[in-house]
C-alpha cells in the first residue's frame, strides 16, 4: 500500500553518539510516519556509534573527515532522496509516535513555508544553564515568523525544494541554522515553531553550556513554572525500558555444597528480584557453574580472557564482548561480587535508577567511614590522610567503594575498560555489615554468626 505522505529522509550527524544513537533511533523508527528512510553523516566516530547504529534499519552512513555542520548537512541531503528533510541531532530523542508526522502537517497547504523547528524539552538531569534556556527559548504556542529568523537544527524539517535555492552554509563552524534562517526570511518565506512536536535535548542549546549561580536560580523558577515537562526522561531512556545485564566473575573452581557455591547461588535470586535485570551472565571456567545457578555462561577458558593483567575491569570488558555476540546488547552493566553476602534491601534497583535519572555513566555504593587512615609512602615514611581530630560532627567522611556489593555501569564505559567512568554517583552506606567479603580473614567466622 502506497503511503499518502511524501517521503522524508532524516539526516543525523553523528560523532561519539554510542550512549544516544539507539535511543534517538528507536524512536524515529517507531514513528506514526512509514515513508521515510535515515541518513547518517559521521565524522570518523571512535567508539560504537556506528555498530550500534547498524541495528536498525538507516538507508546510508556517510563518513566525513572535516565537520562543519552546515556542510555535512548537504552531505547528507545529497546523499538523500525526499521530498522533505528532516534534522535531528543524535542526542534528541521524539518524545512520542507522532514527532514526525506533526513537522510534516506544518506545510500542508501552505507554499510560503520555508522551515519548521519543534520543541526541545530538558531531561532530569540537565544542567540548570542548559534547563533555563530551553525553556525560555522554546514556549508553548506555536508561532509563525516573519521576521523573526531564529531556527534550529536539532529538532528541524525543511522541503527539498527550498534546500535546493538556500543551502545550508559549509564554511560556517556553528550556528548554520540561524544563517539559514535568516536568508530564507529576507527571501520572503515564512518558519514556524511548533511545539507538538518535541523531542528530548539533555544538553540543550548550547554544547558545552555556561553554568553559574544565576542560571541555577533560573531554572529553579522555571522548575516550578514548567513542573509538568522538566523532570521527565524519554520512554527509552528509563530503567524498566533499558536493556540491563548483570555480570559475576568466578576467579577458579567452586565445590559442591561449599559456602562459596551457597553465596554464589543465594546472589543470584537476589538479583533475579530485581525488576531492571533482563539477563545474569557468571563467567566462569565450569560451565555447570553457571547450569546450577540457572543463568548465561560465559566461558572464561578462552585465550582472551588469559594473562596477567586481567582484572576486573578487563573481565567485564571482554564479557561484555561475549554478550553482545550472543546477540544481546546491554546499556548497562551491573557487576555484582558473590562474596558480599549481604545487601541493602533493593540496591540493584536502586543504583539503575539512580543511573538513569541522574545521567551517571556509573553508580556504586559506599561505606561512609569516618575513621582516622594513614598511608605508605615511598620514602617508608607514613603520612596521615585525614588529621582533624574533631568530632564526627565536623569532619568530612571518607567513602570507602564497595564496587562488589553492586555497581551499575554504563555499556560506554565498560567497552573503554573502565568500572566507573568520569561522572559517577554514590549510594551512601553506614552499615559495617554489608562490607563484609567472606574472603577476607576473619570475615568467616563473622559472617556465619550473622548469618
Amino acid at each position: 500500500m502506497r503511503s499518502s505522505s511524501k517521503k522524508v529522509s532524516i539526516i543525523i550527524r553523528t560523532y561519539n553518539e554510542e550512549r544516544w544513537i539507539s535511543h534517538c533511533l528507536s524512536m524515529i523508527f517507531d514513528q506514526d510516519f512509514d515513508n521515510f528512510e535515515v541518513i547518517l553523516v559521521d565524522n570518523n566516530s571512535t567508539d560504537h556509534t556506528i555498530e550500534v547504529a547498524k541495528r536498525y534499519p538507516i538507508s546510508t552512513c556517510i563518513k566525513i573527515d572535516k565537520f562543519l555542520p552546515g556542510k555535512a548537512l548537504n552531505d547528507g541531503v545529497r546523499a538523500s532522496t525526499g521530498h522533505f528533510i528532516v534534522c535531528i541531532s543524535a542526542h534528541c530523542i521524539p518524545k512520542n509516535k507522532q514527532w514526525l508526522k506533526n513537522l510534516y502537517n506544518n506545510f500542508k497547504g501552505n507554499k510560503k513555508l520555508a522551515g519548521v523547528y519543534g520543541l526541545q524539552l530538558p531531561v532530569s538531569y540537565t544542567s540548570d544553564a542548559d534547563k533555563r534556556d530551553l525553556l525560555i527559548t522554546f514556549g508553548r504556542d506555536r508561532r509563525v515568523q516573519v521576521k523573526d529568523y531564529f531556527f534550529h537544527n536539532a529538532n528541524s524539517m525543511l522541503p527539498r525544494s527550498i534546500w535546493e535555492d538556500f543551502p545550508f552554509d559549509e564554511e560556517s563552524t556553528n550556528i548554520e541554522d540561524r544563517i539559514w534562517g535568516k536568508q530564507v526570511i529576507e527571501a520572503g518565506y515564512e518558519i514556524v515553531y511548533d511545539p507538538s512536536a518535541p523531542v528530548y535535548h539533555y544538553h540543550g542549546l548550547h554544547q558545552h553550556g555556561n553554568s553559574s549561580k544565576r542560571a541555577e536560580g533560573i531554572a529553579t523558577i522555571l522548575d516550578k513554572l514548567d513542573r509538568d515537562i522538566v523532570g521527565d526522561l524519554p520512554e527509552s531512556l528509563k530503567p524498566e525500558n533499558i536493556g540491563v545485564a548483570s555480570v559475576l566473575l568466578v576467579n577458579g573452581k567452586i565445590d559442591n555444597n561449599s559456602i562459596e557455591l551457597n553465596l554464589l547461588l543465594n546472589v543470584v535470586e537476589e538479583i533475579k528480584l530485581n525488576s531492571y535485570v533482563d539477563e545474569i551472565y557468571i563467567a566462569s571456567y565450569d560451565k555447570n557453574i553457571a547450569i546450577l545457578a540457572s543463568t548465561r555462561w560465559i566461558d572464561r577458558n578462552q585465550p582472551a580472557f588469559s594473562g596477567e593483567e586481567m582484572n576486573v575491569e578487563k573481565l567485564l570488558s571482554l564479557s561484555l564482548t561475549e554478550i553482545e555476540a550472543m546477540n544481546f546488547f546491554p546499556e548497562v552493566i551491573l557487576y555484582v561480587n558473590h562474596h558480599y553476602p549481604f545487601r541493602p534491601e533493593g540496591l540493584f534497583n536502586n543504583l539503575i535508577t539512580e543511573m538513569q535519572y541522574k545521567g551517571y555513566n556509573s553508580v556504586f555504593p559506599c561505606f561512609v567511614d569516618y575513621g582516622h587512615y594513614w598511608k605508605h609512602c615511598a620514602d617508608n615514611g607514613f603520612l596521615q590522610i585525614e588529621s582533624s581530630m574533631d568530632s564526627r560532627a565536623n569532619r568530612e567522611p571518607i567513602m570507602r567503594a564497595l564496587y562488589g556489593l553492586g555497581c551499575a555501569t554504563s555499556s560506554v564505559e565498560i567497552r573503554q575498560g573502565s568500572i566507573i567512568g568520569d561522572n559517577v554517583g554514590i549510594i551512601p552506606i553506614d552499615d559495617y555489615k554489608f562490607t563484609l567479603n567472606s574472603r577476607e580473614i576473619g570475615a568467616s567466622e563473622i559472617i556465619k554468626k550473622l548469618i
